[in-house]
């Protein structure tokens, strides 16, 4: 295989997955139509693909969506083609609005029913011009999806089957890459602004990584409220995520302005070898994420808190900052609490990067403030 292409395909392994499933399922869901004989089999096609997601949780809601709406928008399209006589276009209009109303209504306040006013629509149009009447025309589209459910999901199990934990993972690290670019730029130079452009590029890459692991951590949920899973429950690195947006948020409101000259004298160092420690502890929990390995040591990250504590303490006793403007006091000691709070979040992720470890590594991991 050539060099880019196998690069390529290692970049976008899930992705690739993710199309040879859809594609194999869409075969098998066509071969057992033409076997059964169904009358419309591309609508058993369709569904199979439609339903491959990327996770088996997400395949699993998506089927169990489909047949929801499909079965009410079945039963309710009958029963308003049998009750109300539509011959001519005004009727047909009329009983069409009674037939949608109710159901678009529902998939407004229900999102899992947003296929029943489809399927109504299907049975009252369609049987409108064929023979065989409602009722066998509607068993006939319930039948067709819930053949390309059961194979879109059965695929989705078993051939290269995409776990939203992993998945979840991957999305858990990208975030922290993007965290590790936020640290980098806001504790880059005490006397510079931080750059707005960048950091506005960084929170709306954080925002786009975020939504995709709340979204995988549901599917996550769902995996495990099925047992497809016996990994942890995702609910707590989400949280654990969030509190470290707002973490560095609050570090980015005490750096936003230049600090005066005297109290970069005695925190740039510190500071500067806090970015550093941070950094590289998000990079290694980042890593660790994707690789199931253990977390990163914390001890850096406690050597460069000491030291900046220290600065801190050094200044209050040469009274740099009783000399200092009360809001200049402010940004520092709204620094002191944003790192403050970090470092309990950093422990925390710790703490969650260890259960996802795998078992070997997970035994071989240290206790968070092993190295404190």
């Amino acid at each position: 295989m050539p060099k880019p292409l196998g690069d390529w395909l290692e970049r976008h392994g899930s992705e690739t997955r993710l199309a040879l499933r859809t594609t194999l399922a869409a075969l098998i869901t066509f071969a057992l139509a033409h076997l059964f004989r169904l009358p419309q089999g591309y609508w058993a096609v369709l569904t199979s693909v439609i339903v491959m997601q990327g996770s088996v949780g997400g395949s699993l809601k998506a089927s169990i969506d489909r047949m929801i709406g499909t079965f009410a928008g079945a039963i309710w399209g009958v029963a308003v083609t049998l009750a109300i006589p539509h011959r001519g276009i005004p009727a047909l209009a009329l009983t069409l609005a009674l037939a949608l109303a109710p159901l678009a209504l529902v998939a407004a306040l229900r999102p899992s029913f947003r296929v029943a006013p489809v399927t109504a629509i299907i049975v009252l149009l369609s049987t409108s011009s064929v023979q065989e009447g409602p009722v066998p025309y509607a068993v006939d589209r319930v039948f067709e999806i819930g053949l390309g459910c059961i194979i879109g999901l059965a695929v989705s199990l078993f051939v290269l089957p995409g776990r939203a934990h992993g998945l979840l993972a991957g999305s858990a690290a990208d975030v922290l890459r993007a965290l590790t670019d936020l640290v980098e730029t806001l504790l880059r130079d005490l006397a510079e602004s931080p750059d707005r452009a960048v950091i506005l590029e960084i929170h709306h890459r954080l925002r786009r990584a975020m939504a995709r692991a709340e979204t995988l951590a549901e599917e996550a949920k769902r995996e495990r409220a099925n047992r497809l899973t016996d990994e942890p429950d995702p609910d707590p690195v989400i949280r654990n995520l969030r509190r470290l947006h707002h973490d560095l948020t609050a570090v980015g409101r005490a750096v936003a302005t230049p600090m005066p000259l005297q109290g970069r004298q005695h925190l740039a160092e510190p500071v500067a070898a806090l970015r550093r420690a941070i950094a590289d502890f998000l990079t290694g929990a980042a890593r660790a994420f994707a690789t199931r390995g253990s977390p990163p040591s914390l001890g850096p990250v406690d050597t460069a808190l000491a030291a900046f504590a220290e600065a801190i303490t050094a200044m209050r006793g040469s009274g740099a900052l009783r000399e200092q403007s009360g809001e200049t006091v402010a940004q520092v000691y709204g620094l002191v609490f944003a790192l403050q709070q970090l470092r309990e979040d950093l422990r925390d992720l710790a703490d969650r990067v260890a259960e996802r470890a795998t078992p070997a590594r997970r035994a071989d991991a240290k206790p968070a403030d092993a190295d404190a």
